[in-house]
């Protein structure tokens, strides 16, 4: 049986032998250079897990469900995770690594690294000079050590009354305290993720069919959020269903009509629909799509200028509508990414 701590300790030095490869993920690199090192960062958090969990047989999703069916991980972490093993998978064959795919690395990363080292740092039962054990009030990645509770070596003496102290009613209240901590670290580590939570897991996993329920049920759960029907937009434009993405957006912009993630689908519906004109010769309407795509796109880059996904998109579009000096101008503010073979195979310098 794999021993925790020597099992936490082990985790934490597969993920630092890769924080080198995190800090050197920039914008400003080659795409292929950071897809190199995002491909290097998940084996080292593959590596990670399987020390923890003591298995050398899993990888990806299979090795993340069995982490966090033994609760060794949270359902935050398990997400994070199987958002970056899909980016990872998805950038392999292109090498095509955008700055969300880079923060979705870096946020996974920190995210198991942080509940390792609280997990490593915990002291070993029995060792001199240690302090009290708390139990904390978070979900740990690994096994929280089990509190116990010794006699003193060292029985100090009422100087008045002559006998020792009576510490009965206060071990009471300790053990008292720590049952009470468990069953709130149990319930919450018990949590069954939220539709929108259960949705965002099976859209990075690739199950879109379990997607698309689990988001239809959050946009119900939680009339007043966006994002179930962002998503449910983003799904349905992939697919061709240009009516049913046409829908959700409309009902998520209604929620947040100034919000950044909303136009900046809007513009991925109106380059899409766009392209899919075009390729039925009727360019009048393919023109108008595009418009209306640089349109959604710049009041993207207006509510969140660093948002290089929308200027690499805008030059596509601008391509498109034949402004190639415009085009080439965005292109190069929003630096390496998927926008610019759209862009460079419209003829943008």
């Amino acid at each position: 049986m794999t021993d925790p701590s020597s099992a936490s300790r082990g985790a934490v030095r597969a993920l630092e032998a890769v924080r080198p490869a995190v800090e050197r993920l920039s914008p400003s690199r080659s795409s292929q250079d950071n897809a190199s090192d995002l491909t290097a960062i998940c084996a080292g958090v593959e590596s990670a897990l399987g020390a923890l969990l003591g298995r050398t047989d899993l990888s990806g999703q299979a090795l993340v469900r069995e982490a966090r069916q033994r609760e060794s991980i949270s359902l935050e972490q398990a997400h994070a995770a199987l958002e970056m093993f899909a980016v990872r998978d998805r950038v392999s064959g292109s090498s095509q690594v955008d700055a969300a795919d880079l923060d979705v690395a870096r946020e996974a990363y920190e995210a198991l690294a942080h509940g390792l080292g609280t997990a490593a740092a915990a002291p070993e039962p029995g060792a001199p000079g240690e302090p009290p054990i708390a139990v904390p009030s978070g979900i740990p990645l690994g096994s929280a050590p089990a509190a116990s509770i010794g006699a003193p070596s060292v029985t100090s003496i009422d100087p008045v009354r002559g006998a020792a102290p009576n510490h009965g009613p206060l071990i009471v209240a300790a053990i008292i305290a720590v049952l009470v901590l468990l069953g709130v670290y149990y319930l919450i580590g018990r949590r069954e993720p939220t539709a929108l939570e259960a949705g965002q897991a099976a859209f990075a996993a690739g199950q879109r069919d379990s997607a698309v329920a689990s988001f239809a049920r959050a946009a119900r759960d939680e009339p007043r959020s966006p994002l179930p029907h962002l998503y449910l937009a983003r799904i349905a434009r992939e697919n061709g269903d240009y009516a049913t993405a046409g829908k959700e957006l409309n009902a998520a912009i209604q929620l947040d009509p100034a919000g950044a993630a909303g136009q900046r689908e809007l513009g991925a519906f109106f380059l899409a629909r766009g392209a899919s004109f075009a390729a039925q010769r009727r360019p009048d309407l393919a023109n108008q799509d595009y418009e209306a795509a640089r349109r959604a796109y710049v009041r993207a880059i207006q509510t969140n200028p660093a948002d290089s996904a929308s200027e690499g998109y805008l030059a596509c579009a601008l391509a498109r509508l034949g402004r190639a000096d415009e085009a080439a101008t965005w292109l190069k503010r929003a630096g390496p990414g998927p926008w610019a073979t759209c862009a460079v195979s419209l003829g943008t310098p």
